[in-house]
């Protein structure tokens, strides 16, 4: 109901809007008055004069599109912002809580204003929702992204009347939770409630595109509020001190941020690295500060010791961790001793390594789930205490071996007589405390956190993770605060500095690789086949993805910009391409497509024409090159909000299938996607896109439109997934990569809609975790392959680092090569294709080298890529490492083409790329039938705008002898009308099942009625093509669903496991109606090996009594598999009790 405000009520509104939200003295200002020290912005259109921000654009220096000055000392969450504008022509705006797209572009809130009349005020997302409050409104934003006014606050025009449009007016923007306010002269001009949009992000100053305008900025403060609703932790990491893999300040507070951002709703946290914060404003609504950092006399928070004081008096919690809890006698050893109760003292304390022992633990909120455990660090002790311990718990404590004093003599950290006398008299030594006092805020000291590896253990996680929760005033779960498991990888991931040189006993460095041999020299290439080297530095360095376009040029991801190398190139990370211009097999030019920090460290490239889609960081971008000139002209943004930042785990490469359509993944670094405007992405299921578990966890893979809409996540669970690509059938192929140690790289056929195994399905355990029926086997143990609710793995290939895959589908290659799947693995440098055969309703896979690279240390296949002429060509990113996010060599890489033997690139065959004519139907049918994809795309895109006038051509096609061109054909005839039911029906009716599969998901792809499809196929020799119609039920609303599926089920031969897991992607979400079902069908034959499978991967209510009554009636090596299967059954815990309790009779 909107709530007219009246006259009177305005007046007195106007009046109290006036006073300010707080005293002037909380506000830190943002801007010196001087310089833009503190912001960055494209200085030909940014400057300070008389005092002021200033922008400005004229008719000789336009700005194309809107341009930002963007603050940079940090960023905001809830806040008053005041500042004061005035504005000679066009429009600007304030952004906040925002996005850095890179280049000086902003997605976000923006508070608009503008010379006319209409917009100052209101409430505007740029490049996102668009308006979502006119001035004089008050708004709720839906999850649809559209806002509904709810209230007003006046009329627009005399809103307008307090606003001085040619001097200067002071701007207010409030925003605390959900509820954004903005006023201009005191006066509240618009206010949003958005439970869907960011709630954090930076803060920007607008210069719009359009005629030449001026706009300037002073007195800009800021004040920052107490979040609503969440406690907020705030982590100051200290600079790199010590050798790598120690003194990790910003990786620990890296991963420790992330673990409460992700598994604690009701906390914050941010990261400030590298020192003291230069955001002034950075404590001011923190709830608990974390000092992770080098202490002694050049501990950061020396010179901040009053503002820390006063912060811990207002109940602010101290969290001090490792040589952060040393400081010097005197003034700052006093103040840690009331913040934290205890610190490191020279000539007190010592800082040994050992290994401690904790064998028991208090009760206190800090140690809740954590068990007794033991770890070694370089655990100091002896700290200097307040008196009697008072208002001190000690948390983690042990007797430390008398040898940890044995370290060259007393020193002022070595030893002293103190602490040799508490040891001599068995006094155990405290290295983790609480402090609680009355008035004050709590406090927290660990002298752990030496060595960065002891983030992975589990228990070390849990207990800082809790303190810092208790710290901060928040509950603390009853089980304590939970995190994904870290494996070594993890863990060297966030490390900024490439490893050192290995050092042997003698202390004489071993080099960490020999020198490349040169081009082909340490290949081992298939009998069958002749390498060639494409390019190399200084055409290109460290290519990470690669595509080719319909002209056989070479699109390359370079990544120079990475981890701790990612300041390497100022102008960002680049998509080069490199052409053959004299066709002899050598690349001789390159162009760069597109440069910039937007692009840092991209993982993905995929050529659609003259569009590009760029995968980078958090974002999905589509350049369009509008001229045609090779340099990108446009940007937009496909998707974003992905996590996995600089992270191997994170979004990969698109890739167009032969419906028409996109396929991509990310690994389980993802955790989210968000379209262009921010939001939660909502896939055709009716599911947000998020790794919560609802049911989406980990790795995810998926499939949309060319303009990202009609989202379907097709599979989950993964753990780093790289590519995903289609062949013409539209059969899902990937790799996905093992926690280190478990030798468990598998490669999937993904099954659309299953899940993968990497976590629990249930509870998001890891795979060591204890459970009943877990497999000995180490792979089917990772991937919880004994667990009802598991797609199979098609192929396991030991230990390695998967990276790109391709499907090649030319006729160029040998005939073992053909049609199969061809694969990079970087860490034991080999490319391989996996030649596939059906096997039940899934696959079975050979492995057959390509390229084996033993002996050329730094071969690190990347990716690969069919060209036009039928060639592979392979990126190497050429480096003597692998894994652990590292690269230490960012200046060389190369691409190889592999061609037949005896047709090398310098010999007889060249680089030969074919003319295609695009023009006519018989021209793009022509082209449909080439083995690169580019090629392919070009092809759909002109036979579909063609329509009815190409079916004489495509019909054509549909009679070839090659299958897979009989598929590409019957993808693109199913979308002509009235020819589209025809050729549906005889696809329906083929001799190959292939072609009946792809009929079913052409059918699924244009939304027709699947029922009828389904039910005439009920009787398929094929287990495959009755996959394929249990896919299509999956959700069907129909009640005959349930029939079919159970008819479907009557079908599984108790052997096939992809059959078994086709029928639960089926029966999800109408388990009961599927089961009761198929019980009517199957009468008594539910004992047969048949029905006990299915009843042992069922989620019906109906399955609990029979489980038990199947654990009653077979052999004991049975019984772990049907007891672990009613831990999947969480929707009837009453019936599944009673069932359980049936066993006791």
């Amino acid at each position: 109901m909107l709530v007219r405000v009246t006259a009177f009520s305005f007046l007195i509104l106007w009046v109290s809007s006036s006073c300010p939200a707080g005293d002037d003295a909380d506000f830190r200002s943002l801007f010196n008055g001087r310089d833009l020290t503190g912001w960055s912005g494209n200085e030909k259109f940014w400057s300070v004069e008389d005092g002021a921000i200033t922008g400005r654009t004229t008719a000789e220096t336009p700005t194309k599109s809107n341009t930002f000055l963007i603050w940079t000392q940090g960023e905001v969450d809830d806040f008053v912002l005041k500042l004061k504008y005035r504005i000679a022509d066009g429009n600007s705006g304030i952004q906040y809580r925002s996005a850095d797209l890179g280049n000086h572009v902003v997605s976000g809130h923006q508070a608009d204003f503008e010379a006319g009349d209409t917009w100052s005020g209101a409430h505007y997302e740029e490049r996102g929702r668009g308006t979502l409050a006119r001035r004089g409104l008050k708004t709720r934003v839906g999850e649809d992204g559209k806002s509904v006014p709810i209230g007003t606050f006046g009329d627009t025009a005399e809103l307008q009347r307090a606003i001085d449009k040619k001097g200067w007016n002071e701007y207010e923007i409030i925003a605390s939770g959900n509820r954004m306010t903005h006023k201009i002269n005191g006066v509240i001009m618009s206010e949003i409630i958005d439970d869907y949009g960011r709630k954090n992000g930076i803060l920007a100053l607008q210069l719009h595109q359009g005629p030449p305008m001026e706009v300037q900025f002073k007195d800009i403060r800021l004040k920052r509020l107490p979040l609503a609703g969440k406690k907020k932790a705030v982590f100051i990491a200290g600079t790199d001190s010590h050798s790598r893999g120690t003194h990790e300040h910003n990786a620990g507070c890296t991963l420790l941020a992330a673990a409460l951002n992700e598994n604690m709703p009701g906390m914050q946290a941010v990261v400030y690295r590298d020192g003291w914060p230069e955001d002034p404003s950075a404590l001011d609504n923190a709830d608990t500060i974390i000092l992770y950092a080098d202490g002694g006399p050049r501990h950061p928070v020396i010179p901040h010791l009053e503002q820390v004081d006063a912060l811990h008096k207002k109940g602010v919690g101290i969290v001090c961790m490792h040589y952060g809890v040393e400081v010097p006698k005197g003034e700052a050893g006093d103040r840690f001793l009331d913040w934290t109760g205890g610190h490191f003292e020279t000539h007190w304390s010592v800082n040994p390594v050992w290994t401690a022992d904790f064998k028991s633990l208090p009760e206190h909120p800090i140690t809740r789930g954590v068990p007794p455990f033991g770890i070694r660090d370089e655990f100091y002790y002896h700290m200097r205490f307040r008196d009697d311990l008072d208002g001190i718990t000690p948390i983690l404590s042990d007797l430390p071996p008398t040898e940890t004093l044995d370290r060259g003599g007393d020193g002022p950290h070595t030893g002293n007589p103190h602490v040799r006398a508490a040891i001599a008299r068995g006094e155990k030594q405290h290295i983790a405390w609480a402090s609680e006092q009355a008035g004050r805020g709590r406090g927290f000291g660990y002298t752990g956190g030496h060595f960065h590896q002891n983030w992975g253990d589990e228990n070390v996680r849990k207990l800082i993770l809790n303190a810092i929760t208790w710290t901060a005033g928040a509950e603390v779960p009853t089980d304590g605060v939970s995190s994904d498991s870290l494996s070594e990888e993890d863990l060297r991931g966030l490390l900024p500095k490439p490893a050192e040189p290995e050092v042997d006993q003698g202390a004489q460095a071993v080099p960490r690789s020999k020198k490349p041999p040169p081009e082909t020299e340490g290949l081992d290439v298939h009998p069958d086949l002749d390498v060639a080297l494409f390019a190399s530095s200084p055409l290109l360095a460290s290519p990470a993805n690669i595509d080719i376009d319909h002209r056989g040029r070479v699109w390359v991801c370079e990544v120079m910009n990475y981890r701790g190398k990612r300041k390497s190139r100022e102008a960002g990370d680049r998509i080069l391409i490199l052409e053959d211009t004299d066709h002899d097999g050598e690349a001789d030019l390159q162009k760069v497509f597109y440069q910039g920090t937007d692009i840092n460290s991209p993982h993905g490239v995929c050529v659609l024409d003259n569009r590009v889609v760029v995968s980078a960081g958090e974002n999905v971008f589509v350049l369009t090159d509008t001229d045609r000139d090779d340099k990108a002209d446009q940007k937009e943004v496909l998707f974003t909000g992905i996590g996995g930042w600089q992270h191997d785990h994170g979004i990969h490469a698109f890739y167009f299938g032969p419906d028409g359509r996109l396929y991509f993944n990310f690994g389980n670094a993802g955790m989210q996607l968000k379209d262009p405007t921010g939001n939660v992405c909502i896939d055709q299921a009716g599911n947000r896109v998020v790794d919560q578990r609802k049911p989406y966890q980990q790795g995810m893979v998926f499939r949309c439109n060319l303009d990202g809409s009609r989202l379907e996540t097709l599979g989950w669970n993964f753990r780093n997934n790289w590519m995903v690509v289609p062949d013409s059938f539209g059969t899902l192929w990937q790799s996905d990569n093992d926690d280190d140690g478990n030798y468990g790289v598998r490669i999937n056929y993904v099954m659309e809609f299953g899940n993968y195994g990497y976590r629990e399905e249930k509870t998001g355990a890891g795979w060591h975790i204890v459970r009943t029926n877990r497999s000995e086997n180490p792979q089917r143990k990772h991937w919880h392959q004994n667990d009802p609710g598991v797609v199979p793995n098609l192929l396991h290939t030991g230990a390695g680092s998967p990276t790109g895959i391709t499907v090649y589908e030319g006729r160029l290659l040998p005939s073992i090569f053909q049609d199969q799947m061809i694969h990079c693995d970087a860490g034991p440098r080999v490319v391989r294709a996996y030649p596939v055969k059906s096997s039940g309703a899934g696959y079975e896979a050979d492995i057959v080298d390509l390229i084996r690279g033993e002996r050329d240390p730094a071969f690190r296949p990347s990716d690969v890529a069919v060209a036009p002429d039928g060639s592979l060509l392979v990126a190497d990113w050429q480096d003597p490492g692998v894994g652990g996010h590292q690269a230490a060599d960012l200046n060389s890489g190369r691409i190889f083409r592999i061609v037949p033997r005896r047709k090398t690139a310098q010999t007889e065959s060249g680089y030969s790329v074919p003319v295609f004519d695009f023009s006519t139907p018989e021209g793009a049918v022509e082209a449909l039938k080439n083995p690169n994809n580019a090629v392919r795309f070009m092809a759909y895109q002109r036979l579909v705008e063609f329509g009815k006038a190409a079916a004489p051509a495509l019909k054509m096609l549909w009679q070839d002898e090659n299958q897979r061109f009989r598929a590409r054909a019957l993808w693109l005839l199913t979308t002509i009308p009235q020819i589209g039911e025809q050729a549906l029906a005889e696809a329906l009716n083929d001799e190959n099942p292939e072609i009946r599969a792809t009929a079913i998901r052409t059918a699924r792809r244009d939304q027709r009625d699947v029922l009828p499809i389904i039910r005439d196929r009920l009787g398929d020799p094929s287990p495959q093509v009755r996959r394929e119609c249990l896919l299509a039920l999956r959700h069907h609303p129909d009640p005959a669903a349930a029939d079919l599926w159970a008819s479907l089920a009557l079908r599984h031969d108790g052997k096939d496991r992809w059959y078994l897991e086709a029928l639960g992607i089926a029966a999800d979400g109408q388990w009961n109606r599927c089961f009761d079902a198929w019980l009517e069908k199957v009468g008594d034959d539910w004992r047969l090996p048949a029905g006990r499978d299915i009843i042992w991967r069922s989620r019906a209510a109906a399955a609990l009594p029979l489980l038990a009554e199947l654990i009653k009636t077979t052999g004991p090596e049975e019984h772990p598999r049907y007891f672990r299967a009613f831990d999947f059954h969480t929707e009837n815990p009453e019936l599944k009790k009673q069932a359980l309790q049936s066993l006791l009779q």
